[in-house]
């Protein structure tokens, strides 16, 4: 009989150690089987929610820049630019193999010189010809941001939605994730900005960023920019965060919705007489498993979604032609804090509080002890 016992414990803890229950879903649960303690009743058994809206295919959300080429002699002329080797390598093997990333870093690389270099062109005929070049190529930029932004495997790896949630201790990711769309943010800006405007010099000389150095003529800004880029696209490679993140307040959203229907019996508890003493434990519950607990990851999950989500509604608002394929996934995560997930989350959150709330003045307890 022991032997057995022994088995079947064994066999519990392998099944455990192989379908480890998420962390958040653990806190919750701990805080709803206590208050149904207390209650004496069934804690209700926690659902996982159901699937965020997926990123959709990569070929679903490409766009195919016009393809914009010079002759030999025209490409000469950039020569005077220090733009020909730029081009030279794009045009070679390496330059045919750039991923979505590259192509845009060496389309705003290009944009970037022929503004610099018309401001030091005294040739009036080149001059005529550099400005229609730029008037050609700027428009295109955003296209470009654009496939990056859908294409690149690190950045579709960082915005797709997982099935875990955030660690309670650290929400590790975080930082290396709000640099990388800082920057990509910026980089949108100036793609813009050029298409709008495509010989205005980049507002990179005015900006007080120390770690955006000012552009000089002299300047290899395209080494500059690469390692910007490549450095940001490090910080997202293999790195779950965002997913996690939005995973966590949806994955809250759904566990508040349920604990709210579940507290629902509290409107009618009665707190007077022997009554009394469960009342004020119901009240340390709450203290302790949710107040102490579960809000201050809440408090966290808040604070780093609201940071990142103007950087997130910025460069994944979709082109025209797309916003119908990216309308599922944008009105869902990219929407900034009227994102469908965020705002539910909120929603539920005070919705929550507000039953405590109520039962606790019902009750003439304080939401703390003593």
């Amino acid at each position: 009989m022991r032997a057995w016992n022994l088995i079947v414990g064994l066999t519990c803890l392998w099944l455990t150690a192989c379908s480890p229950q998420d962390e958040l879903t653990d806190h919750f649960q701990t805080y709803l089987t206590r208050v149904a303690y207390v209650l004496e009743v069934p804690a209700p058994p926690l659902s996982p929610p159901p699937a965020l809206a997926p990123l959709p295919a990569q070929r679903e959300l490409t766009l195919m820049p016009a393809r914009i080429s010079s002759g030999l002699l025209d490409a000469l002329k950039l020569s005077q630019c220090d733009l020909l080797g730029l081009v030279a390598e794009h045009n070679g093997p390496a330059g045919k193999s750039l991923s979505a990333a590259g192509q845009f870093a060496y389309h705003l690389q290009f944009q970037r010189g022929l503004a610099l270099c018309v401001t030091h062109i005294d040739d009036a005929q080149l001059h005529v010809w550099l400005t229609e070049l730029a008037q050609l190529k700027a428009p295109l930029l955003p296209i470009y941001f654009w496939n990056m932004m859908v294409a690149e495997p690190e950045v579709r790896t960082a915005l797709s939605p997982v099935q875990h949630s955030l660690a309670f201790n650290s929400q590790g990711g975080y930082q290396a994730t709000l640099q990388a769309f800082s920057l990509f943010t910026h980089l949108q800006t100036q793609a813009n900005q050029y298409a709008i405007r495509p010989l205005a010099l980049s507002n990179i000389r005015s900006e007080n960023r120390s770690k955006y150095r000012p552009v000089d003529i002299n300047e290899e800004v395209s080494e500059e920019l690469s390692e910007e880029l490549n450095q940001a696209l490090r910080g997202l490679y293999k790195n779950p965060y965002f997913g996690q993140l939005v995973y966590s307040l949806h994955a809250s959203a759904e566990h508040l919705e349920q604990s709210i229907d579940f507290l629902g019996q509290l409107s009618h508890f009665n707190c007077q007489g022997a009554n009394a003493i469960k009342a004020e434990r119901l009240r340390n519950a709450l203290q302790h498993y949710y107040i102490k607990d579960i809000q201050p990851y809440f408090t966290e999950l808040d604070r780093q979604f609201v940071q990142l989500a103007p950087l997130l509604q910025a460069s994944l608002t979709p082109p025209a032609e797309k916003a119908d394929v990216m309308a599922d996934y944008q009105k869902q995560l990219a929407l900034g804090l009227e994102s469908q997930l965020y705002v539910r989350y909120r929603t539920l959150t005070l919705q929550h509080a507000k039953v405590w709330q109520d039962f606790l003045k019902r009750c003439e307890l304080s939401p703390k002890r003593g």
